[in-house]
């Protein structure tokens, strides 16, 4: 048994209509037994303005593990007082996998 970790930046570009989604692949030098997804940081706004906040989604999620290989969907998205994405927005989210592998 051996615990491991990675970790890694989602940049997130400009953009507004809908939440935002990266899918990422950690290799690791050994079969993974299980691993789990931990936010580490983010930044995120608005980039036209001041907005009331209504909601704002930062995830990661533990997607597959397949061997060595775990992959990770991370997901941004930043909604005003409308309760809608029609205003730009962009971020990034430091996050990492940490895995137990034989």
């Amino acid at each position: 048994m051996a615990f491991d970790f990675q970790r890694r930046r989602a940049s997130f570009p400009t953009h507004s209509g809908s939440p935002q989604t990266m899918e990422f692949a950690f290799e690791f030098p050994s079969n993974v037994r299980s691993a789990e997804a931990a936010l580490n940081g983010f930044n995120v706004g608005y980039t036209n303005g001041d907005h009331h906040l209504l909601r704002t989604e930062i995830d990661t999620l533990v997607t597959s593990i397949s061997l060595n290989t775990v992959r990770v969907r991370v997901t941004l998205s930043l909604r005003d007082s409308s309760g809608t994405f029609d205003d730009p927005y962009n971020g990034y989210i430091d996050f990492m996998v940490i895995v137990d592998r034989v």
